[in-house]
């Protein structure tokens, strides 16, 4: 049995019943926590020393699409449609097996250096069966637990072609994966449907999509955003009525969703997934945080399309903190209540996002999520004596408002380390070649899509 014991840290549990413990220590065995206190002993156990570190559970990222990863730093000056129109009627269809493998691949170890254990991999650019594989392969061979999310392309339709919004999900590749190589529940990398939904098709593919993933046990997630051009007014209704809505179905952004709408939403116990950063760039409506709220439920977390911006949980937090903060405050000001006596947002509650309400979106947590005997051992370690930390002490600020991934230390998943020292638990030489093979993607997809920065 693989032992390891972690000693003398400061630990952020995420369990309510267990609270954060200050010089505390955690016992790995195998791949699941078996004990979380102070004084624990293991003669036979890799020790570590976390004296000066915080211990928390990985971060979970609910929504990033990994296949854009070679594309980073194009986006900031986009406006309008440009998105789609440069990403999703263009390079899309440039996409070949090799180029999904190399930017799942990269974009996982980016997430693990930045603390994130798990993500949620939206890969909306699959056309064959070698692109999901080879997506999975990416994901494998990073070591990060993920939700492969199987998505279909949204090509704008030549003449004579049935249009993308009347495709239900393939049902043959569904099968394909569920009743082969992610059949199981318990394995590192497991399979979701990225559907269309009703905001993006009709009625009658997203409730045959909804109704292959139940069939297969699978979570459906759909972008959805409640403004025209919607290609179902008001789907969530529809959907509810037809017992189509429930925890196994996300939606991510949602922005513009009336309340009543929303509140059907939440009242089925849809999860919802937003994601600030990348909302505040091309959104009218703030993210889906305090609206959530209000209406009695928990948002989570994603940080989207790293086209535009940084992918890193981390930063997320923040932009997440800050941008709700902002909003209440500006909600006071008009109800001439200002100054606030007392904020609702406080960090410790973007935390649990990022890690617990992430877990439950993607309806694993009875296994990551919280430093909780029993459950997978997804676990950060985070050094808080960096000159851009010091001499900070709360362990919630430090993570939430200070921490950037210089200051990840080491990372476990499932028990196994995949980042030790400040340092990716991955060949180094390998690395580098693996960063030419993903700029050499990128240059292609580029050179063949005739892309153009735009000013």
């Amino acid at each position: 049995m693989a032992r390891t014991l972690i000693k003398n840290a400061c630990i952020v549990t995420v369990d309510s019943a267990l609270g954060d413990i200050n010089g505390g220590d955690i016992l790995i065995e195998n791949d699941r926590i078996a004990a979380v206190g102070r004084n624990l002993q293991a003669g036979d156990a890799e020790t570590i020393d976390a004296s000066g570190m915080i211990a928390m559970p990985g971060l979970i990222n609910a929504h990033i699409h990994t296949w854009e990863i070679g594309l980073r730093g194009i986006g900031a000056n986009w406006a309008g449609g440009d998105y789609f129109r440069h990403l999703h009627h263009n390079m899309v269809d440039l996409y070949q097996p090799q180029d999904n493998y190399i930017a799942n691949l990269m974009g996982s170890l980016s997430q693990i250096n930045g603390g994130t254990t798990t993500i949620f991999d939206w890969c909306h650019n699959l056309r064959t069966p070698d692109q999901s594989d080879a997506s999975i392969d990416g994901l494998e061979e990073s070591g990060i637990r993920a939700v492969f999310g199987h998505g279909t392309t949204k090509s704008p339709p030549k003449p004579g072609e049935t249009p993308f919004w009347e495709i239900p999900h393939p049902d043959a590749e569904i099968r394909r994966l569920r009743t082969g190589r992610l059949a199981s529940d318990d394995r590192l990398v497991t399979l979701a449907m990225c559907i269309l939904g009703p905001d993006e098709s009709t009625y009658e593919v997203t409730a045959h999509d909804i109704r292959l993933a139940r069939e297969y046990g699978l979570i459906t997630s759909a972008h959805t955003w409640g403004r025209a051009p919607r290609i179902n007014d008001r789907g969530m209704f529809r959907l509810a009525a037809d017992g189509l809505l429930g925890p196994d179905h996300n939606i991510t952004h949602g922005n513009n969703l009336a309340d009543d709408e929303l509140k059907v939403t939440i009242d089925a116990g849809v999860s919802i997934t937003a994601t600030p950063s990348t909302e505040m760039l091309n959104t009218s409506h703030i993210a889906l945080l305090g609206r959530v709220l209000d209406l009695g439920g928990r948002p989570s977390l994603g940080t989207d399309v790293d086209a535009y911006m940084t992918g890193s949980m981390l930063a997320l937090m923040r932009d997440a903190f800050q941008l709700q903060r902002m909003a209440d405050n500006r909600k006071l000001d008009e109800q001439d209540q200002w100054p606030a006596k007392r904020h609702r947002m406080r960090p410790r509650m973007v935390l649990e996002w990022a890690t617990m309400e992430n877990a439950k979106a993607l309806r694993l947590d009875h296994k990551i999520g919280s430093l909780t005997p029993g459950k997978q051992a997804d676990i950060v370690l985070i050094r808080k004596d960096d000159i851009g930390i010091f001499p900070a002490e709360d362990p919630i600020h430090v993570i939430v408002m200070y921490c950037e991934t210089a200051d990840v230390d080491t990372v476990f998943v499932a028990g196994k380390k995949v980042k030790a020292n400040g340092k990716l638990v991955y060949d180094p030489a390998l690395l580098e070649k693996k960063k030419q093979e993903l700029a050499q993607s990128r240059q292609r997809i580029f050179t063949a899509g005739k892309f153009v920065y735009a000013e």
